[in-house]
């Protein structure tokens, strides 16, 4: 058992698919600046200073920026969303801009017409709208306007947009942006020394860039280590062997696991020790990169590999790269506007892009728990299925033309077809 874990391992760090893997993992994290942490210090703030800036659920800040917001693309005809993950300018046709109008009109209480000509004006000249005092528009919200009314008027724009738009349930939030106060800075600096450590606060960080990159090139490498097998006719003679299809399976995916994660580890602890010497006398948490990378980790690099391990003992074919590249891109892209905080249940790679916010982090924790588990169950029973396969090809059964395999061939097929009679 031993031994054949030795052989695959070699087979994995030795293959191209595998060095390409870490130098893309040293070219990410030096690009992304958390290779060396040398000019990160996390120092106790003063009084006086830029703390930076804080989303906060606060109707009357979130109002009156979201309208602003919305009459300014409104008048522009240009809404900015993301439908399904992706970005997206959105222009509306007459009749849609025409119920944002009369939102708009609603929500203010200046009267329609008022409103599409000021628009139609303002888009002419290029300019905001100008009052009588010859100061720039900013859009007031009617004094008699709940909250709960005005989201549900936000939520009939992000309906007319096509969804995932600034004013949708999600996004709404990151209009009420309010200064990070001294008392909020200090009590944040101590939530780091006190609860990360300090040590956590930079593995956290450093996690948040190698999860969103291990969330997908794992699959290359298992790809590439079964089709392997199959390009020189080994799987064939592993068939005739004793050794059962759980053992095969198994130790192939812990070998592409162990490689995979030995450079990670490796790579964590050379940059959590660049701030090391920053904390000399402060009680430090050493093992903050080992924790993170099983806890963070680990579970993306497991369903990444089990994804293409299944779908090239499936299919006999690289289809898995398309399926977990998909499934990466969407949620990479559903991911842009909750990178402090997303930790939902089937976020493939749960972000947390700050070396503050521990105290988010600590209060969704759970959640976060919840969701790490649930790729770890579902790498799991993928890898079962694998291994059901691979019996049944080892039996005879799912070794011929069968009619997945034939599918795929005659897609090809047709598409080959159509190119040539069209370049006839």
């Amino acid at each position: 058992m031993f031994a054949l874990f030795l052989r695959e391992f070699k087979k994995v760090i030795l293959s191209l698919t595998f060095l390409t893997l870490v130098a893309a993992i040293l070219l990410m994290v030096y690009s992304q600046d958390v290779l060396n942490f040398n000019d990160r210090e996390i120092k106790m703030p003063h009084p006086g200073q830029n703390y930076g800036m804080q989303t906060e659920e606060i109707p009357e800040i979130i109002m009156p920026a979201a309208l602003t917001s919305l009459y300014s693309e409104y008048k522009s005809n240009s809404y900015t969303a993301y439908p399904i993950g992706f970005y997206k300018n959105v222009k509306l046709n007459n009749r849609d801009q025409q119920q944002v109008a009369k939102i708009l009109s609603m929500l203010t209480g200046i009267s329609l017409d008022e409103l599409i000509k000021s628009a139609s004006v303002t888009a002419k000249n290029r300019k905001s709208l100008i009052f009588e005092d010859g100061k720039d528009a900013a859009l007031l919200v009617k004094d008699e306007l709940t909250y709960e009314k005005f989201k549900s008027y936000m939520k009939q724009v992000d309906k007319l947009i096509g969804g995932g738009s600034n004013y949708s349930e999600t996004f709404l939030i990151n209009f009420g942006k309010i200064p990070i106060t001294y008392e909020e800075a200090v009590a944040s600096y101590h939530m780091i020394k006190d609860e990360d450590h300090f040590l956590g606060a930079y593995a956290r960080l450093f996690s948040d860039y190698m999860v969103t990159v291990l969330s997908i090139l794992p699959v290359f490498v298992a790809i590439a280590i079964s089709i392997k097998d199959k390009r020189f006719v080994i799987h064939e003679l592993i068939y005739t062997r004793k050794i059962s299809s759980v053992n095969i399976i198994l130790i192939r995916y812990i070998s592409i696991i162990t490689a995979i994660m030995i450079p990670v580890m490796v790579i964590s602890y050379i940059s959590n020790m660049s701030v090391w010497s920053f904390y000399d006398g402060m009680k430090l948490d050493y093992l903050a990169p080992l924790k993170y990378n099983l806890g963070w980790i680990l579970p993306s690099v497991m369903i990444s590999a089990a994804v293409g391990m299944f779908f090239t003992e499936l299919t006999n074919t690289a289809i898995g790269v398309a399926v977990q590249g998909l499934w990466w891109f969407i949620d990479i892209n559903r991911g842009i506007a909750e990178v402090n905080s997303s930790y939902s249940l089937f976020r493939l790679s749960p972000r947390h892009n700050s070396l503050a916010n521990t105290q988010t982090f600590i209060d969704h924790f759970y959640s976060l728990i919840a969701n790490r588990l649930f790729f770890i169950v579902l790498a799991l029973i993928i890898v079962a299925a694998t291994i059901l396969i691979y019996e049944q090809k080892r039996r005879g059964k799912l070794n011929g033309q069968g009619k997945l395999k034939l599918l795929i061939k005659k897609t090809f097929a047709n598409m080959e077809n159509s190119q040539s009679k069209s370049e006839a």
